[in-house]
C-alpha cells in the first residue's frame, strides 16, 4: 500500500495517540468542532487579512490607531461570522464573550508587538516600506513528494539576513512542547527542500505571550526527517490492533473529551 501523505498535525496526533489517528485517518470518523477550533480559525484569517491593508492611505502620525481600528474591526467580523458555529457546539453566552475577550487581548498583544517592531523600521524606512517590510508570505503551502508530508505556514518572512518561518498559536501557555519543535522542524525542513536553503530561524508567535524563535540547523531538520520517515513505517496497517490506545489528559477533560472518546471505550 501506498504510503498516504501526512501533516504535522496528523504525525503528532500518532505520537499523542495511535488509536485516535486510527479513527481519524483511517476509518476517517466524524469530528467535531471546538471553541479552540473556531478561534484559531478566526485570529488565523483576521492576522492574514491584515497584511493586506491599502498602507499607502494610513496616515503615518496616526497610524497606530488607524491600524488598531482595522484590525479589530476585522476581528469583530470573523467573530461575528463565527457565531452559528458557536451557538451550533454549545458554547454559552457567558461563555462566548470570555473567549471573545480574552481573544482579543491576544490580538491587543500581537498588535503591540507589531507595532513596536514598525516603529523602528519607520525612522529609516517610513511608514509604507516598514509596513511591507513586515508583512510575511501568509498562509503558504508547502508538500515534500519524497517525505510524504504537507501543511500550510502561517507566515514567512523571506528578509535578506535570512528566513524566519512564523505559526500562530492561541495556547494558554508558551511552552515550547516537543509537538511544536517537530512542527517547526518539518517547516524547515518542506522550505529547504522547495528553496534549496533552509530557513534562519523558526518560531511560534504565542498571541498572549509573544515570539519565541529556535536557530534551525541540522540536527532540526534530521529529526523532522526521521519523524516522516517512522510515520510512514507506523501507518502501513489499516487494523485496529496495530494502533494501541495511549490513555492520557488528553481522552477526557473537565471541559470536555477526545471526539472519538465514546467509541473508543467500547472499543478493545
Amino acid at each position: 500500500m501506498a504510503g498516504r501523505v501526512q501533516s504535522p498535525s496528523s504525525i503528532n496526533l500518532f505520537r499523542q495517540c495511535p488509536r485516535k489517528y486510527f479513527y481519524q485517518y483511517i476509518l476517517k470518523l466524524v469530528t467535531g468542532s471546538n471553541i479552540h477550533l473556531v478561534r484559531g480559525k478566526a485570529v488565523h484569517s483576521v492576522l492574514e487579512n491584515f497584511f493586506k491593508v491599502n498602507i499607502s492611505q494610513i496616515h503615518s502620525e496616526n497610524f497606530d490607531f488607524e491600524l488598531r481600528t482595522l484590525l479589530f474591526d476585522m476581528f469583530r467580523q470573523e467573530w461575528r461570522k463565527s457565531k452559528p458555529e458557536l451557538e451550533k457546539i454549545g458554547i454559552t453566552i457567558h461563555n462566548q464573550i470570555y473567549y471573545y475577550n480574552e481573544t482579543k487581548r491576544m490580538l491587543t498583544n500581537w498588535f503591540d508587538g507589531f507595532v513596536g517592531k514598525l516603529q523602528g523600521l519607520m525612522v529609516d524606512r517610513g511608514l509604507v516600506e516598514g509596513f511591507k517590510y513586515l508583512t510575511p508570505i501568509t498562509e503558504q503551502y508547502y508538500e515534500s513528494s519524497s517525505h510524504k508530508v504537507r501543511g500550510y505556514i502561517d507566515a514567512v518572512h523571506e528578509w535578506a539576513e535570512g528566513v524566519h518561518i512564523v505559526d500562530y498559536k492561541t495556547s494558554s501557555r508558551d511552552k515550547m512542547s516537543d509537538d511544536y519543535m517537530l512542527q517547526l522542524g518539518i517547516y524547515a525542513m518542506m522550505y529547504k527542500q522547495k528553496h534549496g536553503v533552509a530557513p534562519k530561524k523558526v518560531g511560534i508567535n504565542f498571541l498572549k505571550f509573544g515570539e519565541k524563535f529556535i536557530d534551525v540547523d541540522d540536527v532540526l531538520i534530521r529529526d523532522a526527517e526521521a519523524a516522516c520517515e517512522q510515520i510512514q513505517f507506523d501507518t502501513q496497517s489499516e487494523e485496529k490492533i496495530d494502533y494501541p490506545k495511549k490513555q492520557s489528559g488528553l481522552c477526557k477533560w473537565s471541559t470536555g473529551q477526545c471526539d472519538f472518546y465514546e467509541t473508543c471505550i467500547k472499543d478493545n
